[in-house]
C-alpha cells in the first residue's frame, strides 16, 4: 500500500512540476514584452553560475567520497552564493545612500 501512494506521489508531483512549466513557457511567449525582465534576471543568475562553476577547483575528497565533478558543481554553488550575497548587500547599501541624499 505504501509502495502504490509513493509513485502516486511521485507522479503528481512530476506533473505539478511539468505544469508549472508549460504555464510558465506559455506565459512567457504570450508577454514577451512584461517578462523580459525576469528573462534577464534568470539569465544573469544562470550566468554567475556558470562563470561561478568555471572558476571553482574539482579537488577530490575521498574522505567524504567527492569526486571531481561534484567538487566542481558544489564549489560553484558555493562561489555563487557568494557572489550573490555581496550583490545584495551592495544593493542595500546604495539603496540606503541614495534614499539619504533625497
Amino acid at each position: 500500500m505504501i509502495d502504490i501512494a509513493l509513485y502516486l506521489t511521485y507522479i503528481l508531483v512530476l506533473a505539478a512540476i511539468i505544469l508549472v512549466l508549460v504555464f510558465a513557457v506559455t506565459f512567457l511567449v504570450k508577454n514577451f514584452r512584461k517578462s523580459k525582465t525576469t528573462l534577464f534576471g534568470a539569465l544573469g543568475l544562470f550566468g554567475v553560475f556558470i562563470i561561478s562553476y568555471l572558476i571553482s577547483s574539482s579537488e577530490v575528497y575521498e574522505k567524504y567520497q567527492i569526486g571531481a565533478g561534484l567538487s566542481k558543481v558544489i564549489g560553484g554553488a558555493l562561489i555563487s552564493l557568494y557572489v550573490i550575497f555581496a550583490f545584495t548587500i551592495l544593493i542595500a547599501i546604495y539603496g540606503e545612500i541614495s534614499k539619504f541624499f533625497k
